[in-house]
């Protein structure tokens, strides 16, 4: 069953446009949606972080990785943290699979 678009709402403001939205339901189970829904505070957070931090493809690595974005916002930016801004960002955006790496 698709999750309304109304429930991903909170996606909007992130950068997300309905083709993610459309992509999120035909790869998200249901499960994961609604515990993305309820956790929707703390996934805004970790996506601002990557945002901020000047990652471009940060959509594409929540769709891949989706579960990293549940994470306690000080877990998910000590990740990041230890690696060099820079570096980290161009092999981000090289190659987001980097991601289960980290």
């Amino acid at each position: 069953m698709e999750v309304s678009s109304k429930e991903l709402v909170f996606l909007d403001n992130m950068g997300f446009d309905e083709d993610h939205i459309k992509e999120i339901n035909k790869i998200f189970s249901k499960e994961a949606i609604d515990l993305l829904v309820l956790e929707k505070d703390m996934v805004r957070i970790n996506i601002n972080y990557l945002r901020n931090l000047g990652v471009s493809n940060y959509q594409d690595a929540f769709l891949r990785f989706y579960n990293m974005f549940l994470m306690e916002p000080s877990s998910f930016e000590d990740i990041f943290s230890k690696y060099d801004k820079e570096d980290l960002i161009a092999k981000l955006e090289k190659n987001v699979a980097i991601m289960e790496h980290l």
